[in-house]
């Protein structure tokens, strides 16, 4: 007997809370939607997302005049929307206890522009993906132009697209990449150029000297002479009177005079 009301208390306990919480989730999914908080991951205040016009857009989706209720949004459609837009990697879309939709976005980081020989480009991040420009921002990043041939495309791609992979652009990356790991080249290069002769030329800060890095071939070591080189020339006023130092060569350094001199 008193094991069939231990048994008894437990089964109408469980019953108890089951109907607890389905109540609550009944009247949680029938109360209107009270606000949207939209959170935008990215280093800075400003970026390639427009919080104001994507606050605006999921407000549609979720048709909030009509004061709809939770059971009704269509939190996968918003959240297939918002993956939709090309500079956003990461979308996380749900609704809180205080009746809420939170939407988190995480915008990408790219870390170059890269122009084409026709004058078009793309921004890439550190892993290799491929965004599109937005006219209405221009992130201060490592820049690459000259000769090069690639497609543009409107959404994001991996540089190993099939339509990337034969072009100009994955060498470019792979230079631009390393510059970037480099600490004193990341510091005091600002443009990356790839001559008609096949040649990639860099652009220093504050500086008219062209650096020739030559090929794609050995590119970290032909940085270390560089930084060696620059380092030992501090302070040098002769380094002023170059036009050009090309570290293209094993174990040389050649340096071409300004001809204004």
């Amino acid at each position: 007997m008193r094991m069939f009301l231990k048994i008894s208390v437990w089964v109408i306990t469980i019953a108890g809370i089951a109907f607890l919480w389905g109540y609550s989730r009944y009247t949680h999914l029938h109360r209107p939607l009270k606000d949207i908080d939209l959170n935008i991951s990215r280093p800075y205040e400003a970026g390639f997302i427009d919080k104001n016009i994507e606050k605006h857009r999921i407000a549609k989706i979720c048709d909030t005049i009509s004061n709809r209720e939770i059971r009704q949004i269509p939190l996968d459609s918003i959240n297939s929307t918002l993956c939709g837009i090309p500079w956003a990697i990461n979308v996380e879309v749900d609704i809180n206890l205080d009746n809420v939709l939170v939407v988190n976005i995480e915008e990408c980081r790219p870390v170059m522009r890269v122009y084409n020989k026709n004058g078009h480009s793309v921004y890439l991040d550190s892993d290799g993906t491929i965004y599109p420009i937005k006219t209405s921002y221009t992130p201060h990043v490592l820049v690459g132009s000259g000769y090069l041939a690639f497609p543009i495309k409107d959404y994001t791609v991996h540089i190993s697209d099939k339509d990337y992979v034969n072009t100009d652009l994955p060498k470019m990356y792979s230079i631009m990449k390393k510059i970037l790991d480099n600490s004193f080249s990341s510091c005091c290069i600002r443009q990356v150029y790839y001559n008609k002769n096949h040649d990639y030329e860099l652009v220093m800060n504050n500086s008219d000297l062209r650096i020739i890095l030559g090929n794609d071939v050995d590119t970290d070591e032909k940085l270390f002479r560089m930084e060696h080189f620059f380092r030992q020339m501090q302070g040098n006023p002769e380094l002023k009177k170059y036009e050009k130092i090309n570290f293209n060569y094993n174990n040389q350094v050649v340096c071409t005079k300004s001809k204004k001199l």
